[in-house]
């Protein structure tokens, strides 16, 4: 059936190519989601399967990994869409056949899986998926909400204590920070707080914006911003930008957060003229305010021209511009020089020095398996051939996150790192997927080769055939209290015990599944 989508779309003409081509992209969709559903059954299909589910990376984590290696996303993202795969197979037979011949997209499928996730009987479900396979194509564009009523219908008809009912507005209680894309050293600060809570802020950060004194050039709004992290630092006003001796606005107090941030030395004093405070400039043209009819243009901002410095990088975060970094970090932040190893011997102990922890976490960047973007200080350093038969220097180090630290220790994840940062990586069914240093881009200093590893063969084989399910110290892979089954058969009976209780007094309540 691929085939032929793929036929239709190459002899299609005009703006029935777009069609054409969704259709393909659709089915593609379709058989990658059930590539990890094979991949998945063939793991639980192993006579040590019901072991591993008893581990704390189980065989959920094993190969959402390698979805994840696959497909450069986060291995979170890669569950994700495994757990859409398995449903699909497991529980949404009919639809899948839907999705696989084109008609429908991914994100029609994901809403339906997410919608059904409380029906518990198996007869109800089977009914469930037969109904809207059968309506999935009649549907056409409609709104996300009401795709959710037309799948929410179905499921109330056969089982009415599966309705995903909305979440309060409280449940969705969340605060994102994201660094801006555009390179500018801003970030985005998203947050759904309870009302009361919200005002509290609100006026919180009316206070402290309004700590400083009249000659401060900053705006409100951008007081209120550096409010944020005042609160934060758990400070009790601004440090005032006015720049007088005399100012009243007490100095900030020390703080015992600690924000990692790369930069060349030239950063620190790049004299790039940059304008960070007060009121945007007026565009050119503007007439000048208070005077209709007047001619007068305003004077159009300083050019301040390219930067003379590459951007600073923080860990965990994005991009500084080298005179964001003069103007703002290098006039608070605790300085510390990064060494490079060069060509220095190994050190005689497990723990690294802070130097060198500190050169390995900075020239990697985020955790080193493939698609991880766990910040480097949230990592644990790993030596690549197990010490002690493996050195303590910088060309046997790499970070890993906790989590594919016990993958590559538990799961038969192999890896080889060279000289200059780059790790091979060989997953336990042979592909092979390589990583960089993050800061092979914009420090690529930092990736000049250090001294090589010196491990005789022999011993490198020792230290890593080790037994299944035991790391090279012998130690066992920490246990779950529950397993990922028994968690969402939980979560899925405790949400159904909430939604009976809504149903109570309902006409309709007590109707069968055959309704």
């Amino acid at each position: 059936m691929f085939d032929e989508l793929v036929e239709a779309a190459n002899r299609a003409r005009g703006s029935a190519t777009i069609g054409g081509w969704a259709r393909v992209e659709n089915a593609a969709a379709s058989r990658r989601l059930s590539a990890m559903a094979d991949l998945l059954a063939s793991k639980l299909g192993d006579k040590d399967s019901a072991e591993r589910d008893q581990w704390c990376l189980d065989n959920w984590d094993a190969v959402s990994a390698e979805v994840a290696a696959w497909q450069r996303v986060s291995i979170g993202a890669a569950s994700n869409e495994l757990l859409d795969a398995w449903m699909l197979r497991e529980r949404l037979p009919r639809v899948a056949e839907v999705f696989a011949s084109g008609a429908v997209n991914y994100r029609l499928v994901r809403s339906v899986v997410k919608r059904t996730r409380l029906v518990s009987d198996r007869e109800a479900m089977a009914k469930i998926d037969i109904e809207i396979a059968a309506q999935l194509t009649d549907w056409g564009p409609l709104a996300k909400a009401k795709q959710d009523v037309a799948i929410d219908y179905w499921v109330d008809r056969y089982d009415p204590a599966a309705v995903v009912n909305t979440e309060a507005a409280a449940r969705s209680r969340h605060v994102d920070v994201t660094p801006a894309a555009d390179g500018s050293g801003t970030c985005f600060v998203e947050a759904v707080l309870h009302g009361h809570d919200g005002e509290v802020l609100d006026r919180r950060l009316d206070e402290i914006a309004q700590s400083v004194c009249e000659a401060d050039p900053r705006t409100l709004d951008q007081r209120r911003a550096d409010a944020m992290r005042a609160m934060a630092e758990k400070w009790d006003r601004l440090p005032c930008l006015c720049g007088a001796d005399e100012c009243a606005a007490r100095p900030r107090p020390k703080s015992s957060i600690v924000v990692h941030v790369i930069a060349e030395e030239a950063s620190l004093t790049d004299q790039t003229p940059v304008a960070l405070h007060g009121e945007r400039p007026a565009p050119a043209g503007e007439r000048e305010p208070g005077k209709p009819g007047a001619t007068a243009l305003l004077a159009p901002p300083p050019a301040t021209g390219p930067a003379l410095t590459k951007p600073a990088m923080i860990l965990g975060g994005g991009l500084v511009p080298g005179p964001v970094v003069a103007a703002t970090l290098a006039q608070t932040a605790t300085i510390r020089p990064l060494i490079h190893p060069g060509e220095s011997p190994p050190e005689p102990r497990y723990v690294p020095s802070a130097k060198l922890a500190d050169f390995v976490r900075c020239r990697d960047m985020t955790c080193r398996f493939p698609g991880c973007d766990v910040p480097a200080y949230a990592c644990d350093l790993d030596h690549t051939i197990p010490y002690p038969v493996g050195p303590t220097q910088a060309s046997n180090l790499a970070c890993l996150c906790r989590k594919h630290h016990l993958l590559k220790t538990f799961w038969g994840w192999r890896d080889v790192q060279s000289p200059d940062g780059t790790v091979v990586w060989t997953a336990p069914g042979g592909q092979t997927f390589t990583t960089h240093p993050g800061s092979r881009i914009l420090f690529p200093a930092l990736c000049r080769p250090t001294a090589p590893v010196v491990v005789p063969p022999s011993r490198r084989v020792a230290a890593t055939d080790t037994p299944r399910g035991l790391g090279p110290s012998g130690l066992g892979m920490p246990r779950r209290t529950e397993t990922r089954a028994q968690g969402r058969a939980r979560r899925i009976a405790e949400q159904r015990a909430e939604n009976e209780v809504l149903l109570e007094g309902r006409e309709d309540a007590g109707r069968p599944a055959s309704w």
